[in-house]
């Protein structure tokens, strides 16, 4: 990475972390951004968390930045896009199903949150991800090609405070009951990363009345009835 005179780390940060904050894809691409958008005189970068070895997590910064000659709120949690797939089950003599995962969220404390399947890009693109977190999330059985995902939009989550874009995609597939039936109350997740998931299978008409839910899964849904 060039140009990084204007950047400086927190006393608290690990040294072994600066560079790896610094070759972060998301942290590039956000420090690009900036430098063509704005006046950027300086970046503090506050905290950074690695989620493993191979991956850069969270990183907060502080920028001292300017458009049109007035400073901006500068505070940013970089996390890097996302992807979200909604599955659109097809069973003959039923009506039209999907699926979501309950899964435990800290941030919102909720130990139950139903949201449809979903992933971070950590670097990858968004259909091989997408396929990848069915994969992990849903399971291998569930037969999903690249060809089967329809990009329905892009949207930021939360541009007052983060930088997570999310893709939307869903899928149509034609199962069987016995197929459908084997994915309801399935566990998935990777343990390795403390995912504990949960597979629910519900009528797609009553996806926007699962109680209190994230905006993609809300959002998806309606785009998928437009399209409709």
């Amino acid at each position: 990475m060039t140009q990084t005179e204007n950047i400086s780390f927190a006393p608290g940060i690990d040294a072994t972390l600066h560079d790896r904050v610094l070759d972060a894809p998301h942290f590039r691409r956000w420090y690009q951004g900036m430098r063509e958008r704005f006046t950027l005189r300086h970046v503090l970068v506050r905290d950074a968390i690695a989620f493993d070895a191979h991956r850069m997590g969270f990183i907060l910064v502080e920028a001292d930045a300017l458009h049109d000659g007035h400073r901006v709120p500068g505070i940013a949690l970089l996390r890097g896009d996302s992807v979200s797939v909604l599955l659109v089950l097809k069973c003959p003599g039923y009506p039209d199903r999907t699926v979501v995962t309950c899964e435990a969220r800290v941030p919102v404390a909720r130990p139950d949150l139903l949201a449809l399947p979903a992933g971070m890009l950590d670097g990858g693109a968004f259909v091989s991800t997408a396929l990848r977190e069915l994969s992990e999330e849903v399971g291998a059985d569930l037969q999903v090609r690249a060809q089967d995902l329809v990009k329905l939009t892009d949207v930021w989550l939360s541009p007052g405070g983060c930088d997570e874009a999310i893709g939307l995609y869903y899928a149509e597939l034609h199962i069987t009951e016995p197929q459908a039936r084997a994915l309801s109350d399935r566990q998935t997740g990777l343990a390795r990363e403390n995912e504990y998931i949960r597979l629910h299978v519900l009528n797609l008409s009553d996806l926007p009345h699962i109680s209190m839910t994230d905006a993609k899964t809300l959002l998806s849904w309606h785009m998928y009835q437009a399209r409709r």
